[in-house]
C-alpha cells in the first residue's frame, strides 16, 4: 500500500505522514502531492477500495494523522438485491493545487475511470471553495483541461489540453477569464488511460510568476 511521505529539501529524515494499512482487493494509490501555502498541509489525490478505481482529494498535517476528505465521498456501489436504474459513475478528482491565500482548491475532473472509445472532452478544472465547500466549474474545453496550476501571484491558472494530436499549455487571467496557448506542444497526456499516475507530469512557476519549470520530451525546460 502506497502512502504519503515527506523529507527534508536535501532528502534526508524521510517519514510517513499517513499509515494506511493494506487492503484486500487492489493496492492503495497516492497520486501527484501538494502543499497548502501555509505549508502546514499536504493535498494528494487517493484511490483506495473499495471505491471503484476513482481517485478522491484528501489532505494530511504535515506531523501526521488520518487526514480529512475534501469534497463528499462517493456513494457506495449497490448491492446485489439494490432495485432502480444503476447510480451516476463517481468523480474521478486529480492533480489538486492551492490558491495562495489557501481559500480555494482546483484540480481536474472526469466522470468514472477507464471507457473504450471515450469521446473527448473528459476532464475540466473545478474550484472547491474551503469555506463555504461550494464547487465551481472553470473551464470548458473540448480537449479537456487536466493538472491544473495557479501562479504565486493568484492571478493565472494554467492547464494542459489537447489539441488534434497533441497536448498544450494555456494561461488564463483568473480576473477576466481571457486565455491564450502558453506552450505547444509539451509532453503527450495520459487522459485515455487510467491515469494512475495523473495525466500529466507536474511542473512549477519559478517565483517570480516569468517563467515555467516543466518537463517535455524527458528533459527539463
Amino acid at each position: 500500500v502506497e502512502n504519503l511521505w515527506v523529507a527534508n529539501a536535501d532528502g534526508s529524515n524521510p517519514r510517513a505522514i499517513s499509515k494506511d494499512t493494506r487492503t484486500n482487493d487492489r493496492p492503495q494509490i497516492m497520486v501527484s502531492p501538494t502543499w497548502t501555502p501555509d505549508g502546514q498541509y499536504v493535498i494528494v489525490s487517493k484511490s483506495r477500495p473499495p471505491e471503484p478505481g476513482t481517485f478522491g482529494l484528501f489532505m494530511y498535517h504535515r506531523d501526521g494523522g488520518t487526514g480529512v476528505r475534501i469534497g463528499p465521498a462517493p456513494p457506495p456501489p449497490p448491492g446485489p438485491d439494490a432495485q432502480g436504474p444503476p447510480p451516476a459513475p463517481p468523480t474521478n478528482k486529480l492533480g489538486a493545487v492551492s490558491s495562495p491565500d489557501g481559500r480555494f482548491i482546483y484540480y481536474a475532473q472526469r466522470t468514472g475511470t477507464f471507457t473504450y472509445n471515450a469521446q473527448f472532452p473528459l476532464w475540466q478544472v473545478y474550484r472547491h471553495d474551503r469555506e463555504t465547500g461550494d464547487v465551481s466549474q472553470v473551464t470548458n474545453a473540448r480537449g479537456s483541461a487536466m493538472r491544473p496550476l495557479i501562479s504565486p501571484d493568484g492571478k493565472w491558472l494554467v492547464y494542459g489540453t489537447r489539441h488534434k494530436t497533441e497536448t498544450g499549455l494555456r494561461v488564463r487571467s483568473i480576473e477576466t477569464g481571457a486565455e491564450r496557448w502558453l506552450i505547444y506542444p509539451v509532453t503527450r497526456d495520459d487522459q485515455e488511460s487510467l491515469s494512475s499516475r495523473d495525466t500529466l507530469p507536474g511542473y512549477d512557476f519559478t517565483p517570480d510568476v516569468q517563467a515555467l519549470i516543466l518537463p517535455i520530451g524527458g528533459t527539463i525546460h
